[in-house]
């Protein structure tokens, strides 16, 4: 008997981006899957299209929340299957038959994590493949399904008035011998999250410090080269304004 995967998309005001999360879901060729949404309590038309995909939703929950993973912990609690992976409005698997593929043959139990590459789409329409690797801390979750029962033994997402990055907390949280990496990238991931920001860049470097993975000498000066490049991207933003 294949184990249920469930499918989590937290969502706010994201009319535009969600179809297409909601119908790459629709399309996974795997047949014992369950995709639950948890909805802030959108205004912009969102609560309308979820209505009209709601036979392809198994549970949706709508009501306000206090932040990205407190809706996360909302989605998983109330997920009924062995298996999660949390897909942003945006977001879409790589083919239809992404799960198919990861769950035709018996995982063994002591993998509890198993995780890929992924393709950041851009704005301007270019694909970037990116690389991950659990030993170097560099673990995305849209790329990431892994046992529910995880939560049991290493808790839910840390909610905070700030955003940190609670899933890379998280996910470094569990031995690297219960990773499995597969060759093929789980999804498309649109550029422009929250967590690319100057604050969760800092937040996983002193991460990768706490579970060992970098030094506090290397973390100051990839933290310094970062700061520099984004201060010279604004200026030079600033220079091209003024001289047009």
């Amino acid at each position: 008997m294949n184990p249920i995967v469930s499918i989590i998309t937290i969502c706010y005001n994201c009319r535009a981006d969600l179809e297409k999360t909601l119908l790459s879901v629709a399309s996974q060729t795997y047949a014992d899957k369950e995709y639950v949404i948890v909805d802030g309590g959108s205004t912009d038309g969102t609560a309308e299209l979820l209505q009209t995909h709601r036979g392809n939703i198994d549970l949706l929950i709508s009501e306000p929340d206090d932040g990205i993973y407190d809706a996360l912990n909302k989605g998983i609690r109330a997920a009924k299957g062995e298996w999660v992976i949390c897909m942003n409005a945006g977001d879409t698997f790589t083919s239809d038959h992404v799960l198919e593929n990861i769950f035709s043959r018996p995982i063994p139990d002591d993998i509890t994590f198993i995780y890929s590459d992924f393709i950041l789409l851009h704005a301007d329409g270019r694909q970037e493949l990116r690389k991950t690797d659990r030993e170097q801390g560099e673990v995305h979750h849209q790329n990431a399904i892994y046992r529910k029962r995880l939560h049991e033994r290493y808790g839910y997402y840390i909610v905070t008035p700030t955003y940190i990055v609670s899933d890379l907390l998280f996910f470094l949280a569990v031995p690297p011998q219960q990773f499995r990496k597969i060759n093929t990238p789980i999804a498309f991931v649109k550029d422009g999250g929250i967590s690319n920001g100057l604050w969760c860049s800092a937040q996983a470097m002193a991460a990768k410090v706490v579970f060992g993975l970098d030094t506090i000498p290397h973390i100051f000066y990839r933290y310094t080269r970062l700061r520099f490049g984004l201060w010279r991207q604004k200026v030079l933003g600033r220079l091209k304004k003024r001289n047009r």
